[in-house]
């Protein structure tokens, strides 16, 4: 199923995560504490950085199944963290619909480059991330993508 399944399965409000590592935010590098499981409720997750595509799941679950997809150079932020990255969408970059139409709470990016608001000298780079639709306050085009509303 993925992790992007699992965020997005609707009979559960609990993640699971195994073999879990707790880090701060302004350090990264130094582990708090290790659990082999822990459970996270899903309506608080804002974010989750993926090293690897194929973590994220099969391509229909996570593009919704289309295959002619072009990516978008974007800001995305949140009350806590701005997020340098690529969403891939068929056709033009549909703000409006990303946010609103479906029944996932969790959309990806790719490629991105993330800041904690309140720690803006640790940065983070993922491959993918995956974020709370319904956390996101705003997402910017970066100059040269095509969007619509």
């Amino acid at each position: 199923m993925g992790t992007i399944g699992l965020l997005n399965d609707i009979n559960t409000s609990v993640f699971p995560v195994e073999d879990a590592y707790i880090s701060r935010l302004d350090q990264p590098a130094k582990i708090v504490e290790h659990y082999p499981v822990l459970y996270v409720a899903k309506a608080t997750v804002v974010l989750v950085l993926i090293s690897r595509r194929e973590e994220l799941g099969p391509v229909g679950l996570a593009r919704g199944g289309y295959t002619h997809i072009v990516s978008f150079p974007v800001l995305i932020a949140t009350s806590a963290f701005e997020i340098h990255g690529q969403l891939e969408q068929p056709g033009k970059l549909d703000v409006a619909a990303l946010l609103g139409i479906g029944t996932g709470h969790f959309i990806s990016a790719y490629k991105v480059n993330v800041v904690a608001t309140a720690y803006p000298d640790v940065p983070y780079t993922s491959e993918v991330l995956i974020i709370n639709r319904n956390l996101i306050t705003l997402i910017a085009p970066e100059p040269g993508g095509k969007t619509s509303g």
